[in-house]
């Protein structure tokens, strides 16, 4: 057996994505080089230990860490790179705050903050609707245990949105509430009840950088936050925003506050868009270098990129790896 079987049978990656449709995309196939987009490291073990010899050396990964990275997920990263004996200068981290940046530097990746919440689309249907404020506060998301709705208990008026899929076997019970939907919502109708909306919640201590957060910012509704580690933190400041202490009562006087004192929704949503254009421009220029290191830099990044665009830059497919890798 050798070295690099040795290193691949003995690999253990933690978590492996689950599910046979999953985030990975080939964004640009050239033969010069291909750039794919890819959430997290570990979670695509199973393809990239059976396809990882038709890897080529003009592939390069883009990569977002779809939740929150910490010590343990960067190190496995690194090691699932080495015992594949790939590049690690063929892949590139975009960041959703600081503190990762900081991890996957430590661990020799090249990275940086290119927060995940970029890539909603502005001109979707998460906008500014004329709707008739009817909520103290709206909660999008699953009633999954580390969502933490029960900090919710004491907000006066509250809508729920929650997900009706099996992601978490656990369930939250739903705090007190005038608006819980009954089946999913279209985002569509989700916007609706953002727009209705004085105030929008995320309680999680952990999770990714949160795409409910930034609806609600393009939506021109003011988010109250608990402290958190993920990424969402770094679209918020003290016009769009209010951190409070993990407690029931905390986070009903935050959301007092805004239905109190609400804000310019359109200050609000332009803040969103012109922080999204700072770290789509840095990712424009990531593309142009990977472009330009192998000699396809006649192939014009920011042009690429506006005509390939779409929502979340991660809609789940079932590649076909035997005729991408094979």
């Amino acid at each position: 057996m050798t070295d690099r079987s040795h290193a691949i049978q003995t690999f253990s990656p933690g978590y492996v994505w689950p599910n046979p449709a999953f985030p990975f995309r080939l964004y640009l196939d050239d033969p010069r080089c291909r750039i794919f987009l890819l959430e997290n490291l570990t979670h695509n073990w199973d393809w990239m230990a059976k396809w990882h010899q038709g890897i080529r050396k003009t592939d390069f990964f883009l990569v977002q860490p779809g939740w929150a990275a910490d010590a343990y997920l960067v190190r496995k990263g690194r090691e699932m790179i080495d015992a594949l004996g790939l590049d690690i200068g063929n892949f590139y981290i975009l960041c959703n705050e600081e503190q990762e940046v900081e991890l996957f530097t430590q661990h020799g990746f090249a990275c940086d903050v290119i927060n995940q919440n970029a890539w909603l689309e502005e001109n979707g249907v998460m906008k500014i609707l004329p709707e008739t404020k009817r909520y103290d506060a709206v909660y999008v998301g699953r009633l999954a245990p580390f969502k933490r709705h029960e900090l919710a208990a004491k907000v006066a008026n509250l809508a729920l949105v929650a997900g009706h899929d099996d992601w978490s076997k656990a369930k939250n019970e739903a705090p007190p509430h005038a608006y819980l939907n009954e089946a999913p919502l279209t985002r569509d109708k989700v916007a609706e009840v953002i727009n209705r909306s004085c105030a929008g919640l995320i309680l999680s201590a952990k999770e990714g950088a949160c795409y409910a957060s930034s609806e609600y910012l393009l939506c021109g509704v003011p988010v109250v936050s608990t402290r958190s580690v993920g990424g969402r933190h770094v679209w918020y400041n003290d016009i769009n925003s209010l951190i409070v202490d993990d407690h029931p009562d905390a986070v009903a006087e935050g959301v007092r506050h805004f239905v109190d004192n609400p804000p310019d929704p359109q200050v609000i949503r332009q803040m969103h868009i012109d922080q999204a254009e700072v770290y789509r421009q840095k990712f424009i220029a990531v593309l142009q270098d990977v472009l330009n290191r192998f000699d396809a830099g006649d192939i014009d990044a920011a042009s690429y990129f506006r005509t390939h665009f779409f929502e979340k830059m991660r809609k789940s497919q079932r590649p076909d790896f035997p005729a991408i890798f094979g």
